[in-house]
């Protein structure tokens, strides 16, 4: 009788045993689960799905660092405005894709809105409309484009930029010096910014200053207190290369315009001196501004003044 007993008592014991580890296993693989079930969930979500509206920043692979700033400050405040911002610029330099089609894709991506860099005046890309029909507003920056269909053009108050560009002048030719400006086209915009050059510095009589289109085969220059100043991306890229050829061993600064790559590398090798550019996150927060404020109200700013920004090489 004594042996049932434990014997019973001992099967009780296994199955209490087996019971509870049963349950315990249970228990923490429903736990697992759930677990995994939360992360993939999370994984899986997407902001995109919460967002009214669909922004795409976009120009060339020359401007594709001004371009990443310019997108980081529009995503910065994008979710002010319940949007998403992408950035749509070629992959690489080979990749000579036209601001037309990179217009095409935005319309193909039915967006609610663009913001793009246009390199040249001349350029008169057409936007597509969306697959409902509405026209999709864009806004510019870079160098305006009079023919474009732009809601706002963000860029620069060439009057301001020469009164900038003049206080630099002064503060490295502090005992005077010559300027010379190299000015290869002399457009509205260029005559501007040379006009508040001139205004500038006309009451110091210690520096004399010289617009020029080239520089003539004939010229040298003397001492160690000359400074050249090119208005464009072109000039000052052209002459960044010319100069150092031209004057090996003579002392010069060289003040450029410009924020593409090639302007930004000429400045790190310490051809360029200064280099005066757009604030291209500032220009991305004001140009998500101008956007719902077109589609919020009916209208925008049609020309906004951006900041500048003044990088300089390192000594």
């Amino acid at each position: 009788m004594e042996k049932k007993t434990i014997r019973l008592v001992k099967w009780v014991m296994l199955i209490s045993s087996f019971i509870a580890f049963l349950v315990f296993s249970i228990v923490f693989y429903s736990s697992l689960i759930i677990s995994r079930t939360k992360n993939q969930a999370q994984n899986e979500y997407n902001p995109a799905d919460t967002c009214l509206y669909h922004v795409i920043v976009t120009g060339t692979y020359e401007n594709q660092t001004f371009l990443s700033e310019l997108y980081q400050g529009a995503a910065k405040v994008a979710d002010s405005y319940n949007a998403l911002v992408d950035l749509h610029v070629p992959d690489s330099e080979a990749d000579t894709t036209s601001i037309q089609k990179l217009f095409d894709y935005c319309s193909f991506m039915n967006a609610d809105g663009i913001i793009a860099y246009i390199d040249s005046p001349d350029e008169t890309p057409y936007l597509l409309q969306r697959a409902d029909d509405p026209v999709i507003p864009l806004i510019t920056t870079g160098q305006f484009s009079p023919n474009m269909q732009q809601i706002s053009f963000i860029g620069i108050n060439n009057w301001e930029l020469g009164k900038k560009i003049a206080d630099e002048v002064q503060s490295l030719l502090t005992d005077g010096g010559y300027v010379f400006i190299i000015c290869s086209s002399l457009t509205a915009n260029a005559s501007n910014l040379i006009s508040g050059i001139q205004s500038a510095l006309q009451d110091n009589q210690t520096i004399l200053l010289t617009v020029m289109e080239t520089i003539p085969q004939d010229m040298d220059i003397y001492g160690e207190s000359n400074i050249f100043i090119c208005l464009t991306e072109d000039d000052t890229i052209k002459m960044a290369q010319e100069l150092p050829e031209r004057f090996l061993t003579r002392s010069y600064r060289l003040l450029g315009f410009g924020g593409n790559e090639v302007c930004q590398l000429y400045l790190q090798k310490g051809y360029i001196t200064e280099l005066f550019s757009l604030d291209p996150e500032k220009i991305g927060e004001r140009a998500m501004r101008e956007l719902f404020e077109y589609r919020n109200k009916g209208y925008a700013n049609s020309y906004v003044t951006a900041d500048v920004k003044i990088s300089r090489t390192q000594e």
